[in-house]
């Protein structure tokens, strides 16, 4: 956990560089020199490029479980808290895009996380979403002739194409360009999901 100044120095400088340089190919120098402080100081506080990787991580995936499990409980209705769940990483990639590129980059589709540990925050994040899904089916408001899971891996699987192509990218996020996102994924999971037939409104 982050605890001090000097430390939030490093890991933004450590989310630079796993994003410029990828995570096999950062060295603690690079971090240290990015952040502008002693190489002995990066040690100080952490005492290897695997324990800073697993800080960073480890803060990402208790503010993800955090929301899911804030939408989980919150009396909002349905369709509003799909677009919550939307909103929460359009959010943090306009707060901290180096950080939603080292989730898409190395923690989603690189081998690096993919330990026993890392596929346990994997489950956890997808049962929580799970649970929403079930919520919707159990109100009536998707359809329940397809498994929660399913619909979980749909509507997760339209988050991350979309937030991909803008990591990737390195696009910027305006207002217009999140809400444009928000409606697209809503459109891509709830016309083939919601139990009405009709179709949303165009975009």
């Amino acid at each position: 956990m982050v605890k001090n100044n000097k430390q939030e120095i490093i890991v933004d400088a450590a989310l630079e560089v796993f994003r410029d340089k990828g995570y096999a190919n950062t060295r603690m120098a690079d971090i240290a020199r990015r952040a502008g402080v002693s190489y002995g100081l990066v040690y100080h506080y952490f005492e290897s490029k695997e324990v800073l990787f697993d800080v960073i991580v480890e803060g990402w995936w208790d503010r993800l479980y955090q929301m899911l499990k804030d939408e989980r409980q919150s009396d909002s209705a349905f369709q509003k808290k799909l677009e919550n769940i939307i909103k929460f990483f359009l959010d943090m990639y306009a707060e901290k895009p180096n950080l939603l590129s080292i989730f898409i980059t190395e923690v989603s589709r690189s081998s690096v996380y993919h330990t026993a540990r890392g596929l346990a925050k994997f489950r956890t994040f997808f049962s929580l979403t799970e649970d929403v899904m079930a919520e919707g089916q159990k109100v009536g408001f998707l359809r329940r002739d397809i498994g929660p899971h399913y619909l979980t891996y749909i509507f997760l699987g339209a988050i991350e194409a979309f937030i991909s192509v803008m990591v990737l990218g390195k696009e910027a996020v305006n207002r217009e360009r999140k809400e444009r996102t928000i409606n697209g994924v809503i459109q891509v999971f709830l016309c083939g999901a919601k139990v009405e037939s009709n179709p949303l409104p165009a975009l």
